[in-house]
């Protein structure tokens, strides 16, 4: 008889994987095999890790998630943590904009519901967009500048899972959403990245160099874990 378990899961098998695996995103557990492994090896990995899998849906089911948002006028938004109020305004298309505590976006005064609504979300991305290059461009600079080294590129892109990269070529890529998130937050991913130019890894070498750069980084560290799910526009 198989095994019952209080949680689903998928098990994907590859012709390339030599090991198990075990691995949890998004509340979706997944068990990596390679393609011939027999049912009583997956079980017996499965009853192993049990209290590890509990552990972590817990723990997933525990964090804030995004509030779905409706872009309407007083609405809320957050930008390095800050709190700002939406406000739409008639008039010819044009970039949106923050204005003391509000994010102002501009709009011809008739459109189509749907369009509006499409319209604005397109606005506000942009404008988040480009304040997280802004942002982090700063930030690498002068984390680069105390390490003496520098990145080939800095870039912002909508990653669903990674926060920030580090090619081996000296790419640095962020995962934009970070913008809205505190301030602390975008100084420990850009010391993390920053730091992964000299070690690629994350060798207790590589953690000294990011606690060299930013020395309180835990709590924003842990800050990223559980509310990394809010951060949407």
């Amino acid at each position: 008889m198989a095994a019952v378990y209080e949680f689903d899961f998928e098990i994907k098998r590859s012709q390339r994987r030599k090991t198990l695996c075990l691995q949890i995103r998004d509340g979706q557990v997944k068990v990596m095999v390679p393609v011939r492994t027999p049912e009583r090896q997956i079980t017996a990995l499965l009853n192993k890790h049990t209290p590890w899998i509990r552990r972590k849906l817990q723990e997933h089911a525990a964090r804030p998630a995004a509030m779905p948002k409706s872009y309407v006028n007083d609405e809320i938004y957050t930008h390095l943590g800050e709190v700002y109020r939406l406000k739409i305004v008639a008039g010819p298309h044009w970039p949106a904009e923050r204005v003391g505590s509000d994010l102002v976006v501009t709009l011809p005064a008739r459109m189509a519901d749907g369009a509006r609504e499409a319209r604005i979300k397109d606005r506000l991305y942009e404008w988040y967009r480009q304040s997280a290059l802004e942002e982090f461009q700063a930030r690498t600079e002068c984390y680069g500048q105390r390490l003496g080294v520098a990145p080939t590129t800095v870039k912002v892109k909508s990653y669903k899972r990674r926060w920030g990269s580090c090619s081996a070529g000296g790419e640095i890529t962020y995962n934009w959403r970070l913008v809205i998130a505190p301030s602390s937050v975008l100084d420990y991913v850009a010391a993390h990245e920053v730091a992964h130019l000299i070690q690629h890894n994350h060798s207790p070498d590589f953690w000294r160099l990011v606690e060299e750069l930013m020395p309180d980084y835990r709590s924003p560290q842990a800050w990223l874990k559980k509310n990394g799910d809010t951060l949407a526009i």
